[in-house]
C-alpha cells in the first residue's frame, strides 16, 4: 500500500515525546480522508466555567490555560515516508516551521511519527470506521474542513492567514488583556458526533460550545451555529465546495 493509503482513518494520539518533555493526556484527535485532514489537541485539565457564561468574563489565568488547545486543517503532501500537514486554517496561526514528520509503523500497526523541523515522537493508534467524507465549505471570511470517518466527525474551521497569536498569549502572561484578545479564539476546531444532519460538540476550542450542535450539513451549504467570544451567538452559514469521498 502507498503511504496516502496507510494514514487514512481516525488517529488518537498515545503520546508526544521531546528533549525534556512528555504529553500522555491531551486528547489529540486526526482525521484524514484522502488528502484532507483535520486535527484537534485539547489538554485534559482545564479551567471550571461552571460559573461562567463567556471567554470574556474569565481571568487571563483561564484564557491562558484554554489558549493551550490547538487545531488546524487542510491537505497533506507525500513524499517516501515523509507527510507536509499544510494548514490551511490554524487557530494559532502561521506556525514557526513547516509541520512535516517522517511515518513509519511499529509491529502492531502504530503510526510513528517524527519531527522533520522540530524535535519529537508522536505515537497514533487508529479507529477505523465506514463512510469516510471530507466536505469543503467557506464564505468570504472563513473557510473549513469537515472531515468524517464513521461517525466520528473533526472540524477545522479558520480564517486563512490568521495572525500569529502568539502577542496575545504572552499579553496574557503578564496578566492583562491585550485588545483583539477575541481573535486568540477565532475560529472553531472540534470532536464531535453526528445527530442527524448536525454535528454536536464532544470536545471544542471553544468550550462553550460543547454538547451543543456546532455545524449543520444542508445540499449545497452547511451553518455554523458560532457561539463569540463574549457569548453572542450566531449562524454563519457556508457555502460547500469541492467533496472528497
Amino acid at each position: 500500500m502507498s503511504l496516502k493509503e496507510d494514514i487514512q482513518g481516525h488517529w488518537t494520539r498515545d503520546w508526544i515525546k521531546a528533549s525534556g518533555f512528555e504529553d500522555h493526556t491531551t486528547r489529540v484527535h486526526w482525521a484524514q480522508v484522502g488528502l484532507d485532514y483535520a486535527d484537534v489537541r485539547i489538554p485534559l485539565e482545564r479551567p471550571d466555567l461552571s460559573n461562567a457564561g463567556a471567554l470574556a468574563a474569565l481571568s487571563t489565568g483561564d484564557l491562558i490555560k484554554l489558549a493551550q488547545a490547538e487545531g488546524f486543517a487542510g491537505h497533506v503532501t507525500l513524499k517516501g515516508t515523509r507527510c507536509t500537514w499544510h494548514r490551511e486554517v490554524n487557530l494559532h496561526g502561521k506556525p514557526d516551521v513547516p509541520d512535516v514528520g517522517l511515518i513509519s509503523f511499529d509491529s502492531q500497526g502504530r503510526l510513528v511519527e517524527k519531527g522533520v523541523h522540530a524535535e519529537y515522537t508522536e505515537l497514533w493508534e487508529r479507529h477505523v470506521g465506514d463512510a469516510p467524507r471530507s466536505i469543503r465549505f467557506c464564505d468570504d471570511e472563513y473557510q473549513g474542513l469537515l472531515v468524517t470517518v464513521g461517525e466520528t466527525p473533526v472540524i477545522g474551521i479558520g480564517r486563512p492567514h490568521k495572525a500569529s497569536t502568539k502577542p496575545l498569549i504572552e499579553a496574557l502572561g503578564e496578566g492583562h488583556v491585550p485588545e483583539g484578545v477575541s481573535d486568540l479564539f477565532d475560529g472553531l476546531h472540534v470532536l464531535g458526533h453526528w445527530s442527524d444532519h448536525s454535528v454536536v460538540a464532544d470536545l471544542a476550542t471553544q468550550p462553550f460550545c460543547e454538547s451543543l450542535p456546532v455545524l449543520t450539513l444542508h445540499d449545497t451549504t452547511v451553518v455554523w451555529h458560532r457561539i463569540g467570544f463574549d457569548g453572542t451567538r450566531s449562524d454563519v452559514v457556508l457555502e460547500i465546495g469541492t467533496q472528497h469521498i
